[in-house]
């Protein structure tokens, strides 16, 4: 069978269309291709944005912050990535529970669900917000994070200070973008996100410029993104989408509690599987040294382009999963997923391939002679991107389906596991075998296993019996 990409010249027209009726289901089909297209569009520059950005960058912020610095930021960014389970999970059950009723043509519900998550989360981030700045002061950061030069020990608490203080207000803002993709509109936060990555890529180049300082640059670069989530949120709720407001008035006892349910399965997922794929800069840290940290934090900023392409084209399949499977779609979620995930494995091999054969080179020209980084941890982390790639779009079918209890198991699995052998083998073996590690446990346990379930999903589907 001759493959076809599931996005071409054909699918990019389609993507600036005017949309189209939805009231047949070859228009429905048309109309969730619109927008997948669309938004994977504004995606790809999006993405484009947030790797390159970092990218030109890097050079300003690593000489301008200095190397323990910026292994320190790096770190401190890492282990405060936990915060993706802040929230309980809701984004998840909100992207979830609202393509489902989108699906169902049922505004009245969509806007209790946005409503009722973003009540829950104001009070999630007020209680968060209470209990940092009560214990702020009576940890040692400088400590817990490792910093050795006097400098470095100073600004530490600052550098928490000004990274976790927008993360927690974000909480409840962040779900205009999770709104936003479930209901097929995830171009529009792109749009807003551009804006942001480009106004934040002239702010440091003119901090480091006049000298600002250094927790300036890093105090604009953390809430930056509060700033342009919150602008979006104004706009949309006010203008765009008026019938879906958010209302005090509309909280409901009983629809929070299942919200809150869904939720803390995503949560407990998220958990778990932060622990197990986002710590490695963190466990370079404790097991080596910040200046290490540093390294390998930059290769895994510059493999994440391998997949920067095709990794944006999963999010918005979630929401279209979700509605489509809502209205009946199976055979469509079922090609459209086996497509997708062929096309991005696809893409994400040449990138690699060519990252591997250039790596050397680009890095020579671009931080110098003496920067130094190991080739073999940069191999296994490569690897780990294709299976990313390969299996991010059966994700996207088992959380539509809020089917997060087969996920849990699998990475309850995965993470100790992983997370253990990755500090033990390091002391011993260094960096290289950290992301060896990820990239072995990760095929046979997470590939192999959410590949089985979503198939008996689809199975199930079909039967009626899911």
């Amino acid at each position: 069978m001759k493959f076809v990409p599931p996005f071409n010249k054909s699918t990019l027209f389609i993507a600036f269309h005017k949309p189209f009726d939805i009231e047949t289901e070859d228009g429905r089909i048309l109309e969730r291709k619109r927008r997948i297209a669309l938004t994977a569009f504004t995606s790809t520059i999006l993405k484009v944005l947030t790797m390159s950005v970092p990218l030109i960058t890097l050079k300003i912020t690593y000489d301008y912050l200095n190397v323990e610095v910026y292994g320190l930021w790096s770190a401190i960014a890492t282990f405060f990535a936990l915060f993706a389970f802040s929230d309980l999970g809701l984004g998840n059950g909100l992207q979830t529970k609202l393509s489902q009723a989108y699906g169902k043509d049922n505004l009245e519900l969509c806007r209790k669900i946005i409503s009722n998550t973003f009540i829950i989360l104001f009070f999630i981030a007020c209680c968060l917000l209470i209990l940092f700045l009560f214990l702020f002061n009576f940890i040692d950061w400088a400590t817990l994070m490792n910093a050795q030069s006097n400098e470095t020990i100073i600004i530490a608490s600052s550098i928490v200070f000004v990274i976790v203080i927008p993360k927690i207000i974000n909480i409840p803002i962040s779900i205009i973008e999770r709104t936003q993709l479930a209901l097929q509109e995830g171009f529009k936060s792109d749009i807003w996100n551009i804006f942001g990555y480009i106004l934040n890529l002239i702010s440091i180049v003119a901090i480091a410029y006049f000298d600002f300082g250094k927790i300036t640059l890093l105090a604009f670069t953390s809430f930056l993104p509060l700033i342009v989530s919150a602008l979006n949120m104004f706009v949309y709720f006010t203008f765009q989408k008026k019938e879906l407001k958010l209302s005090l008035k509309l909280f409901d006892l009983k629809l929070s509690k299942n919200l809150l349910s869904l939720g803390v399965l995503f949560s407990i997922l998220s958990i778990l599987s932060t622990a197990g794929l986002s710590m490695d800069t963190f466990i370079v840290a404790r097991t080596c040294n910040l200046n290490e940290a540093a390294s390998y934090s930059i290769i895994y900023r510059v493999v994440a382009i391998f997949s920067a392409v095709v990794a944006v084209l999963s999010a918005p399949l979630w929401g279209a999963n979700g509605e489509a499977i809502a209205r009946g779609d199976i055979k469509w979620v079922e090609q459209n997923t086996k497509k997708m995930s062929l096309y991005m494995t696809s893409i994400s091999v040449i990138l690699v391939i060519l990252g591997l054969l250039l790596a050397k080179f680009i890095f020579k020209i671009w931080l110098g002679t003496n920067f130094e980084f190991s080739y073999l941890a940069l191999l296994w982390l490569s690897i780990l991107q294709i299976l990313f790639s390969f299996i991010s779009p059966y994700f996207m079918v088992l959380n539509a389906l809020g089917e997060v209890r087969k996920q849990i198991v699998l990475f309850a699995i995965y993470t100790p596991i992983v997370f253990g052998l990755k500090y033990y083998f390091s002391l011993k073996y260094g960096v290289a075998v950290i992301p060896f590690l990820g990239m072995i446990l990760y095929l046979l346990i997470i590939v192999i296993g959410t590949y089985f379930f979503a198939i008996q999903s689809f199975k199930k589907l079909k039967s009626g019996k899911l």
